[in-house]
């Protein structure tokens, strides 16, 4: 029994240096730091273990915010581009400005008459694009290029009631002029109303340009009529002198359309509602040539 025991104890310590010297040859130590990861790694590592997509996640992110990131950096480029390009423009179409007491006022009884292609609510709308208002708009900037200082009310007056239209107009004209004594050419803009059967509106070319056509109207109800039909030839005369065919018609009216306010006030209707914006816009251009002769007595 004791050589028995004497064998296996034996056996037991071959088997044991065997192993070490097994070991020992691997290098387990540089094994074990070979193998060692952070906790971000592990974290990663038991991730992509339940997703085994993550991995592939992660980098599309990665790459989605760079793309985010390029994009919005020429977005940053674009906007001051935009930025630039309106400064631009803006400038471009700074206001005409000039010095002296103003000699002209515009203003409109019917504001929001309009022209084509603006033909909602028979062609009457509030915003001002397309209407007599934006016509005054360049009656006005073509005044004061000549070195005309100019006083443009846009108050819209037709709204919500038509027919007081004129009541309150009234009122903006006289404190127009109370505040402005200097302005004595008055000049209510308006455009006319087309026949049912017209297709176009009145109009003439100038040069290249199609020009919408103006007319004139007189209220014979007016103690001045004298004086205002007078002044109303005048403006026609010289708009004849300066473009064949441009001198416009003068229309009496038994009515007096507050033309009472001056001998040198006009209701002056530029094209009909038939005519386009840009007709209207290029009238607007030329008469402000014939009141400009006028005003400046030239």
């Amino acid at each position: 029994m004791k050589n028995r025991n004497r064998v296996f104890a034996a056996g037991a310590l071959l088997v044991f240096l065997f192993s070490t010297l097994f070991f020992l040859k691997i290098n387990p130590a540089s094994a074990l730091t070979g193998a060692w990861i952070d906790e971000a790694e592990l974290g990663q590592m038991c991730i992509r273990q339940v997703v085994p997509s993550a991995g592939t996640l992660e980098t599309a992110e990665k790459e989605e915010e760079q793309t985010e990131q390029k994009e919005s950096d020429a977005e940053s480029g674009e906007q001051a581009n935009e930025e630039e390009t309106k400064e631009k423009d803006d400038s471009q179409q700074e206001e005409v400005k000039v010095s002296g007491d103003p000699q002209v006022i515009i203003y409109h009884t019917h504001s929001t008459e309009s022209y084509m292609p603006y033909k909602e609510s028979n062609y009457h709308r509030t915003v001002e694009e397309g209407t007599v208002r934006d016509v005054g708009n360049v009656l006005e900037t073509e005044l004061k290029k000549r070195g005309i200082n100019v006083i443009h009310d846009k108050t819209v007056h037709d709204r919500p009631s038509y027919t007081a239209s004129y009541g309150r107009s009234r009122n903006t004209v006289q404190s127009l002029m109370k505040k402005y004594p200097t302005a004595k050419y008055i000049i209510d803009l308006h455009r006319d109303a087309a026949p049912a059967s017209s297709t176009e509106g009145k109009k003439l070319k100038i040069g290249d340009t199609e020009v919408a056509k103006f007319s004139l109207v007189v209220g014979r109800g007016n103690q001045n009529y004298t004086e205002l039909y007078a002044f109303a030839k005048k403006v026609s005369q010289t708009a004849e002198g300066l473009h064949k065919g441009f001198g416009g018609p003068i229309i009496e009216k038994e009515y007096r359309f507050n033309e009472f306010v001056s001998n040198q006030a006009i209701l002056l209707e530029i094209g009909n509602n038939k005519n386009t914006i840009d007709e209207a816009r290029a009238c607007a251009k030329n008469f402000a040539e014939v009141m400009a002769k006028i005003v400046q007595g030239k």
